[in-house]
This record gives structure tokens, C-alpha cells and sequence, in this order.
């Protein structure tokens, strides 16, 4: 993978993370917050996946 795509793929995962914080009104103080997010955001991808 090229570095061009790697920086695109990092820009889109970042307006994900950025629309779902926004959408859940939820704030990020600390690192427990950071692993509440990503586990909630684990659970949601393993939901959708097929």
C-alpha cells in the first residue's frame, strides 16, 4: 500500500471517528474514554459484518 493511500485511508477514518463522536455527543477526555469509544465501535463493525 502506498504511503498516498495510506494518508487517504487515515483522513477517512478520521472524519468517521470525528462524524461519530459528533453523532453520539460524546467527549473524549482520557484514555478511558478512548476504550469506552473503540469498544463501543468494535461492537457496531462486528454487528455490520456479514
Amino acid at each position: 500500500m502506498s504511503r498516498k493511500n495510506e494518508s487517504t485511508q487515515k483522513a477517512a477514518m478520521q472524519e468517521m471517528m470525528k462524524n461519530y463522536l459528533k453523532d453520539t455527543n460524546t467527549n473524549v477526555h482520557d484514555g478511558a474514554d478512548v476504550k469506552n469509544v473503540m469498544r463501543d465501535s468494535v461492537k457496531t463493525f462486528k454487528l455490520g459484518s456479514y
